[in-house]
């Protein structure tokens, strides 16, 4: 799969190609959730790897599976944790001990529906931690891993269901999830319409209007 050739673009690029693919309604996008390692909000870091999906439940929950092995032990190398988090809790479902173990695994990062905690730990491995807040509580007292590599909907007021081995792709902007069998279309899609884009901002720059510049370029 050329993950290579997608990590060349933004997510917003990704989200405009995949609204063009009639992706709907929110073209993958995750909304509430950032950036908070290495730095919050800001710098050039984007992964870009398949889903290893975790869902979390109550810590009183009885009913729900129970994993066999920690979940960052399972995890793939070369994947993205999604972690989707019991709404409203508010304690942290990851802190720096799991960086340290899925770093090491050659983890690309953790997508969190849910908090982190122990920032600055995980700002000195320069592990990339995305996640909806941050906590100083921890995972155990409150919540607990359920099953791995299931399919998990994650934000609720805008439900994006992710599926193992989706690709997401994270940076500051965002987070985007794609199928599988979309990713060659989504990049021929950036290719052709960040190229046409690229025209545009140089032609803004030499001062030419938008829509002068929409109907050379875009023909809208």
């Amino acid at each position: 799969m050329p993950l290579s050739r997608l990590k060349k673009f933004s997510t917003c690029e990704i989200a405009d190609a995949l609204i063009k693919l009639g992706k709907g309604p929110w073209a993958g996008y995750i909304p509430g959730i950032e950036l908070w390692s290495p730095t919050y909000c800001e710098g050039d870091t984007r992964i870009v790897g398949p889903a290893f999906t975790v869902k979390m439940v109550d810590k009183s929950d009885t009913t729900s599976p129970v994993p066999t092995e920690h979940f960052v032990d399972a995890a793939h190398e070369g994947s993205v944790i999604v972690i989707s988090a019991p709404p409203g809790v508010k304690n942290a479902v990851w802190g720096g001990l799991m960086s340290a173990r899925a770093q090491y695994k050659n983890c690309q990062g953790v997508v969190i529906d849910g908090n982190v905690r122990d920032l600055n730990e995980h700002r000195q491995m320069k592990f990339p931690v995305f996640a909806r807040s941050h906590s100083i509580l921890p995972q155990n007292a409150f919540v607990r891993p359920s099953e791995v590599q299931v399919p998990i909907t994650l934000s609720r007021e805008s439900p994006v269901v992710v599926q193992p081995g989706d690709i997401i792709v994270a940076d500051v902007d965002g987070i985007v999830a794609i199928p599988q069998d979309l990713v060659e279309q989504v990049i021929m899609n950036c290719e052709k319409y960040v190229a046409i884009d690229d025209q545009c901002m140089e032609a803004l720059k030499e001062g030419h209007g938008v829509k002068e510049t929409f109907a050379k370029y875009r023909g809208t």
